[in-house]
């Protein structure tokens, strides 16, 4: 099969590897499209230890299933459906408690096993789920990241708060939409791309161009800030800005990992008694509501879409780490 196969940092390469086979309560799925997550332009970019070449990268997959091993129920093939991509182990207190995504053990597709940017892929059969009838291939690729949106966002916005999302990119645009829906009052979205902003907006959020955001966040809200800001970059600056613009006693969800480490204010922390919450991947009730969301048409994804041949994957990689027009590129074998 054709596979497009990381070999280090800004090299992808497509290879011809062999065609994989379902082991004991494995699945097979036949690759329909598969989108660029930003922690996949993080391994392209530059040297990570969590991404060891030569590496079958994306977690952000649909397709068909088109054989099963021992164990499984005959019937799974030939459905539609989207992979959950991290595993857990099933049997730590964080399992047990159904937070599987913290899972000490976990492993995640793409990164620890190989992933999706390839025309098959096998995962537990478990981790599949079936895509919606009439949600069509590339925006059902897309429903991982809006569960990521949608973990975040279901654990800090009540209705009638101030959010701002820091971010437009597919997650921050995704946190935009389900801030929104749960009825917040005003969502904030800050960017320094107006194209992306333009898109915030069509999600029902109050774009806001990066200079002197935190400012303009002061004027908006007469001097009380916002409830809940998520932090769908995760820079020093915009780790700063979250902090800042939250008012005293609110919440900041850190879901962006653009950079590793950074400096954060203790002052804002400790003196305004802010919670902050580490925000990593989803629970199946986020992949659920993602799936329904998407196929009722609440979240029209269209405009952010770029599809390419998965034999142009350096080309898309190379355009979404240097030019930044693009929101979100579908690979497609």
């Amino acid at each position: 099969m054709k596979a497009l196969v990381y070999l280090g940092p800004r090299r992808m390469e497509l290879q011809e590897l062999p065609e994989p086979a379902p082991g004991p309560a494995e699945a097979r799925v036949r690759v329909a499209a598969a989108a660029i997550c930003g922690s996949d332009l993080h391994g392209f970019r530059e040297p990570s230890p969590r991404r060891i070449p030569p590496l079958v990268m994306g977690h952000e997959v649909v397709g068909v299933v088109d054989a099963v091993g021992s164990g499984v129920d005959p019937g799974l093939q030939g459905r539609r459906v989207v992979a959950m991509p991290v595993v857990s182990c099933g049997v730590c207190p964080r399992c047990a408690e159904g937070r599987p995504n913290l899972c000490p053990e976990r492993r995640l597709m793409g990164m620890d096993f190989p992933g999706g940017f390839a025309e098959a892929f096998t995962i537990g059969a478990g981790q599949l789920k079936a895509v919606p009838e009439g949600l069509s291939d590339a925006p059902a690729s897309l429903a991982e990241p809006f569960a990521n949106g949608i973990h975040s966002v279901e654990r800090a916005v009540r209705a009638g708060d101030r959010v701002l999302v820091i971010g437009a990119g597919p997650i921050g645009l995704f946190a935009a939409r389900a801030a929104a829906l749960a009825g917040a009052e005003r969502t904030f979205v800050v960017d320094r791309l107006q194209a992306r902003l333009a898109l915030a907006a069509a999600q029902g959020g109050e774009p806001l161009v990066a200079e002197d955001a935190l400012g303009k966040l002061d004027a908006a809200t007469g001097g009380r800030g916002v409830d809940v800001a998520i932090d769908a970059a995760g820079f020093p600056a915009t780790w700063e800005l979250a902090l800042e613009a939250t008012r005293w006693g609110g919440h900041v969800e850190a879901i962006g990992l653009g950079a590793s480490e950074g400096p954060i204010s203790y002052h804002a922390l400790v003196a305004k008694g802010l919670t902050v919450v580490g925000s990593y991947a989803c629970v199946e009730a986020d992949f659920d509501r993602a799936l329904a969301l998407l196929a009722s048409g609440e979240v029209d994804v269209a405009p952010w879409i770029t599809t390419m041949r998965l034999a142009e994957g350096q080309r898309a990689f190379e355009a979404l780490v240097d030019d930044g027009s693009m929101t979100k590129v579908v690979l497609v074998p």
